[in-house]
Formats: structure tokens, sequence, C-alpha cells
């Protein structure tokens, strides 16, 4: 039997809390704190941090060494900026121009050797590595470098390679000292909206829910000729009076309206994308990111199902929408809350579950962890040791001797226990409504195969179900190259065209 996790000793505890702590700031999961109403440039969502504005180039992080729980987070930590006194043009341009082409021949000691001490100290070679290979990840392999350019950067002088990808293109901005050594470095990402999307065949408008305790900023995006709404109809837009309506449902921490991750809105571009194809959405700042709430409060019901039910009766009350079509679609653990979001409401005709996992949360997040020290090539004697110890946090929360507003992770106690409490294989097979599973093949942190075949496995009508599975993209359902990790996140995407049109066949069809 294993012992008690609270006979782990405090310097193992401390050790454990800020792997997780750093892990959470480059992972995009769930949602951060922060200011911002998610309308424009907003904090990406993360567990615990804050990030800069996705219009503002955002330093590199430091050691990402912490993990995910249920929808992804890239907060950026500051790395060493250049000194005021900058290299001459010349030398800088040459030390950046060599310290890209290290690390795309993928010579990292080399590279990291050319930082000052500073940098090395808050960027050690392992977090360089993870964020290179993240740029790959998201953007496939570096084709080419262009000319170098240089930009100011806390009144100084940065030098910025262009790089251009297999699937995007890139900025990488180097600081240099007087001495030619790199002493700040930055890769400037800012969200560009997807090509899938026509802003002339939607409107939007601004809401507030007032749910219990909280009032929660939203938007809502309706298709053009939908009764109601206001725009030239289009060849995409309903001219049927009435259009199914869809509420967008957050991972696991506290997430804006948009549910950012760096530079990434995922739920902006769904929303936009299914108006495009005359689906009305309805997407909410998170209960966790617009109040503020004692962690020992963060069951699921209180900070995610609450919530949702009460969205599906204010998207239900808007004249647009089709009373017999509302939806709840979910992502990460708001996929896995799906299920029982329905349940609770009880009039939806549809719930997709979009990342979501399968199994108890319990099962999933040691595998995260795991996953996010071997991409830097096996576990270290201290790395075994902190996975030992997510393991124990994860047999007391089965056992339930954790109490509420303890902190395991990025996420109180009480979290995991209404979690774990929760089967949401049980809830999708007893609810009467269309469902809908689609999931990443990339996906790192709810990895795919055994959340697709538990959802089809306990599913007893499993054949009525729809399931979509994307082999090249990720968590956040873009595409992207192995391997799939965290820093991936810190670079611009949009969420993929396919995702978005197999929503919105599935939802007109209802």
């Amino acid at each position: 039997m294993q012992s008690d996790p609270d006979t782990v000793s405090d310097a193992s505890r401390r050790r454990l809390l800020r792997t997780v702590a750093g892990l959470a700031g480059a992972v995009a999961l769930a949602g951060c704190n922060g200011g911002g109403d998610g309308t424009g440039s907003s904090p990406a969502p993360g567990e615990s941090a804050t990030s800069a504005p996705s219009s503002t180039p955002s330093p590199t992080p430091a050691a990402a060494t912490a993990p995910p729980t249920a929808t992804p987070t890239a907060t950026p930590t500051a790395t060493a900026s250049p000194t005021a006194t900058a290299a001459s043009t010349p030398a800088g341009r040459s030390t950046a121009r060599e310290f890209v082409a290290r690390l795309r021949a993928g010579e990292f000691d080399a590279a990291h050797a050319m930082g000052t001490d500073e940098l090395a100290s808050n960027l050690p070679r392992s977090a360089l590595e993870r964020l290179w290979l993240g740029l790959l990840a998201q953007h496939g392999a570096v084709e080419s470098a262009g000319a170098v350019e240089t930009t100011t950067r806390g009144g100084s002088t940065a030098f910025v390679v262009p790089v251009d990808c297999a699937e995007g293109s890139a900025r990488v901005e180097v600081g240099v000292d007087a001495e030619g050594r790199v002493g700040g470095l930055w890769f400037p990402a800012e969200y560009g909206s997807p090509d899938y999307v026509d802003t002339s065949a939607f409107t939007e408008r601004t809401l507030t829910l007032e749910p219990q305790g909280c009032s929660l900023p939203a938007t809502l995006t309706v298709p053009a000729g939908a009764s109601g709404g206001s725009g030239a109809a289009t060849a995409t837009a309903t001219d049927a009076g009435v259009v199914p309506g869809v509420v967008l449902v957050h991972g696991s921490g506290p997430h804006d309206r948009d549910e950012t991750v760096g530079p990434n809105k995922p739920f902006r571009d769904i929303a936009r994308g299914l108006a495009t194809r005359g689906v009305a959405v309805l997407r909410y700042a998170k209960r966790t990111y617009a109040c503020d709430v004692p962690r020992a409060e963060w069951a699921i019901d209180d900070i995610v199902v609450d919530d949702a039910v009460h969205a599906l009766g204010v998207l239900r009350d808007q004249p647009e929408v089709d009373l017999e079509r509302s939806v709840v679609a979910g992502h990460s653990v708001g996929a896995a809350c799906a299920p029982r979001i329905a349940e609770r409401d009880g009039r939806v005709a549809g719930a997709a579950v979009l990342a979501g996992n399968a199994r108890p949360f319990t099962e999933v997040y040691p595998p995260q962890v795991r996953r996010i020290f071997e991409v830097q090539g096996g576990l270290s004697a201290r790395e075994e040791q902190q996975l030992a110890a997510v393991t124990q946090l994860m047999t007391a929360v089965e056992n339930g001797s954790v109490a509420d507003g303890r902190p395991i992770g990025p996420l109180p106690g009480i979290w995991w226990k209404t979690f774990y409490e929760y089967d949401q294989v049980a809830t999708a097979d007893r609810i009467d409504a269309d469902l809908l599973f689609a999931h990443g093949g990339r996906d790192f942190q709810i990895p795919a195969d055994p959340a697709m075949s538990g959802w089809r496995e306990g599913i007893d009508d499993a054949d009525a179900a729809r399931f979509e599975r994307y082999p090249d993209l990720s968590h956040l359902f873009q595409p992207g190259a192995e391997p799939s990790l965290q820093t991936e996140y810190r670079f611009a995407d949009n969420v993929a065209r396919d995702l978005v049109v197999d929503l919105a066949d599935w939802a007109t069809g209802l």
C-alpha cells in the first residue's frame, strides 16, 4: 500500500509545487487571472500567472517544467533583457544570425553557451530547446531565415531574425550586449483571424451573464440574416429566421471568453467560424476569471457546470436562436463536463466533447507530468521524485484524504475531488442528446486513443454518436508537427478549419 502523501517531506512538497507552478505557466489547459475581458488583448489562460497581452511581444518562458491540467497555457516569464549599451549593429547582427543558425541546427548547447550568465540562469539549456521545439511543433520545420532586422526593446536595440517554416512563420528577437553575448530572447506573436472567418457574415453583441454570485462578461456571435440580427445576408448566413445556438465551455483554470492561450484565441476562432456558417455562439468569461472565488469553493458544479447551464438559458432567450437546437460544446475539462451540463439543463439537442478525457483525471494527470519531463529526453532523479509525489497525491484524491483547499498543482483539492466523483462516460450514456466527440491526434495532454476509445466503449449506442479524429491537430485543435509539447502554444495559430466545419455541419443538422 502506498504511504499517505501527507508524509512526503515539506521540502519534497515545495519542490513539487514549484515544478507544477512552472509548468502551469507554459501549458494552456486552464486559464489565468488577470486584467482584460477577452474582447481584445487578454491574458493567456493559465493556472496561476498572467501573460503579456497578445498584441505585445512577450519574453520567452523560463524553465517550463509544470504539468498541464485540462486546457493549455503559455504564460511567459521574463528573460534577461539586453543591456542599455547594445553591441554595434554589425556585431549584433552577426551574433543574432549565428544564434538562430545554431538553434536551427539543433546545437542547443552551443546556442546556450552564447548567452550571458543572467540569460543562462533565467533560461536553462533545456528550456531553450523546448522553446525552439515548440516553434517547430506549431509551425513545422524552419525552411529559411531572412535578413537580420533591428527593433527597439526596452530602450535598447534588438535584432530580429525572421524565419519561414513549413506551416507558418515567426520572428526571433535577440538582444546582444556590448560584449557580443546574447542577453535577451523573445518570440513576439500576435493573434490573427483565420481565413475561414467572414466578418460580413455575422454580428457580435456584448452580454452580461448573471449567475448566482458573479457577473460574467459574454459575447454573442450571430449569423447575419438571423431574425433579430443585423447586417447583409450572405451565402453562408441563414434565411430561415432562427439558427442553432452553441454555448462554449472552457477548460480547467480561469479563462477569458476567448479561452486565450498566449497569442491564441481558440474560442474566438470557433465562435466566428461557426457564425460564418450559420450557427449562433455564446462565449463568456469563466467565473474564476471574472470573480474572486475562494479556491476551497472550486467544485466543478460551482465553477463550470452551473454557469454553463445558466448560459444555455440565456442563449435560448435570444430571438435569433432556435429553441429546439441549443448545444453545449466543451473543451478539455469543459468537454468532460459537457454531458453533466446537458443532463442538468435537460433541453439541449446536442453535446460536443472537444478533447475531453474519458478516464478519471487522476489517471490522466501523472502521464501528463511524465510527458513534459520526457520531452527533455528522460527523467532525472529529481523528476522521478516529483512524479512519484504527483502519483501519491492522485492516490490521496481517490481515497478522499485531501482537504478541499489544499493545492494540488494549480488546482485545489475540491476541484480534484468533485471531478473524480463525476463519471462523465456514464452520464453521456444516459442523456437524451446527440453527441459529437472530436479529438486531435497530437494532443499530448489528453491523448486521443484512450479518450476516444473510452467514450466509444462506454456508450451503449456509440454508433449513433459522431466521432471525429484529426491526426495532425493539438489539444487546441491547431495543426502542427511532432513532437507536440506545451511550448507550441507560445506561437500563434488558429483552430483548424476541419474542426469548425464539422462542428457547424453537426450543429445545423440537429
